[in-house]
C-alpha cells in the first residue's frame, strides 16, 4: 500500500513536471510571434524609378525595417509599376506612406485625398529636359515656334515646357502640343511624328546614349522636378515616430549611395532594371537629401498655381496645410 502510494506520488510529480515543461515551451514558442504582432505595420507604396533610389537602397539594406522596429513598427512594402497607382491606392485608403511626383501629389490632394507632404524624396532638374530629333534642325526653345512638341499632359514636363516657352516670349499656343505617354513619345521622336518633346529619366538618358535625341534645355535654374514623400494625415497624427523613423532610414539610403555608388548600382539593378552605366549617369543628377528649403516651398506654391491656372486641379491646395514641416 505504501509502495503504491509512492508510485502514485511519483507519477503525479512527473506529470506536473511535464506540464510545467510544456507550458514553458509554449510560452517560449509564443513569445516571438507575440513580439512580432505587437509591431504596427506601415504600408509604404513605391515605384521602381531612380527618383526613389535611396528608398530602394534603404529597403535592400534593411534600414527601413531596422528604424521602424526601433520605433515599434514593421514595414508593409508595396511596390507599384506606375506612379498614378500610388495616388489611387492612397485614395482607396490602402497606404499610409508613399512617394510620387509633385503633380500627382497636388492632383490627389485637390481631389480630396487626405495626405500631406512629410519630406522631399528627390530633386533633379537635369533629369527632365526638352529634347529634339537629331536631324530636326532645332537648337533652342525659340526654334519650337509652330513645331509639334509632345509630352504627357498633366505630368511635370508640361510645367517645364510652359516655363521655358515663357522665358522665350511664347506660350503653349505658339506650338502644336501633342499629348503622348513616354513610350509613345520615344517612338514618335524616332519616326519624326513630332519635332520635339519633354521627357525625363530613365528614358532621357537611354535615348541620349543611343544617339536618338539631342537635349536643347533642361530644368536647371528653371524647375527642380520635385518628387515628394506623402503620408496620410491621420497616420501622421497618430504615428509621428514612424514618420521620423522612415526619414532616418531614407537618409541612410541616400548616404549609402554617396559612399558606395558602385555597390548601390548593383543593388538597384534588380528592381530598377536600368543598365549600370546609364544608371550611374542618372544617379548623379539626383539630390536625395530630403530637405524642405525655402526655394522648394516657393516652387511647390508655383506648381499649385500652375495646376489651377491650367485646369489640372479644380480645388485650390493650401500649402500651409499640405506641407507638413
Amino acid at each position: 500500500m505504501h509502495m503504491k502510494r509512492m508510485k502514485n506520488t511519483l507519477s503525479l510529480l512527473l506529470a506536473l513536471t511535464l506540464l510545467a515543461f510544456m507550458g514553458a515551451g509554449c510560452a517560449t514558442q509564443s513569445s516571438k510571434p507575440a513580439g512580432e504582432t505587437s509591431l504596427k505595420p506601415v504600408r509604404l507604396g513605391i515605384v521602381p524609378l531612380p527618383h526613389y533610389a535611396h528608398i530602394w537602397i534603404a529597403k535592400k539594406n534593411g534600414y527601413i525595417e531596422e528604424e521602424l522596429a526601433r520605433a515599434g513598427y514593421k514595414l508593409d512594402w508595396q511596390p507599384f509599376n506606375l506612379g498614378p497607382v500610388v495616388s489611387e491606392a492612397f485614395a482607396a485608403g490602402h497606404l499610409d506612406v508613399g512617394v510620387m511626383g509633385d503633380f500627382p501629389a497636388f492632383i490627389g490632394r485637390s481631389a480630396g485625398t487626405d495626405y500631406q507632404i512629410v519630406s522631399i524624396a528627390s530633386t533633379a532638374p537635369e533629369a527632365l529636359a526638352v529634347v529634339v530629333r537629331m536631324d530636326a534642325g532645332i537648337s533652342s526653345i525659340a526654334d519650337l515656334k509652330g513645331k509639334k512638341v509632345g509630352t504627357t499632359r498633366g505630368a511635370y514636363g508640361t510645367k517645364l515646357l510652359s516655363l521655358l516657352l515663357d522665358k522665350n516670349g511664347m506660350t503653349m499656343d505658339d506650338i502644336r502640343f501633342v499629348n503622348l505617354s513616354m513610350d509613345d513619345l520615344a517612338v514618335a521622336l524616332v519616326r519624326g511624328d513630332v519635332d520635339a518633346g519633354v521627357m525625363w529619366d530613365p528614358l532621357l538618358t537611354r535615348m541620349e546614349d543611343a544617339g536618338e535625341i539631342s537635349i536643347i534645355a533642361n530644368g536647371t535654374g528653371v524647375y527642380q522636378g520635385t518628387a515628394v514623400v506623402v503620408a496620410a494625415t491621420k497616420f501622421i497624427t497618430e504615428n509621428q515616430k514612424a514618420v521620423e523613423a522612415l526619414k532616418t532610414a531614407f537618409a541612410r539610403g541616400s548616404q549609402f549611395i554617396r559612399d558606395n555608388p558602385d555597390e548601390a548600382i548593383r543593388l538597384l539593378n534588380e528592381d530598377l532594371k536600368i543598365p549600370p552605366e546609364q544608371l550611374k549617369k542618372i544617379l548623379r543628377k539626383f539630390n536625395y537629401d530630403g530637405a524642405i528649403t525655402d526655394s522648394l516651398v516657393a516652387e511647390l506654391k508655383d506648381t499649385e498655381k500652375f495646376l489651377r491656372e491650367t485646369g489640372l486641379i479644380k480645388n485650390p491646395v493650401d500649402m500651409e496645410v499640405f506641407l507638413r514641416k
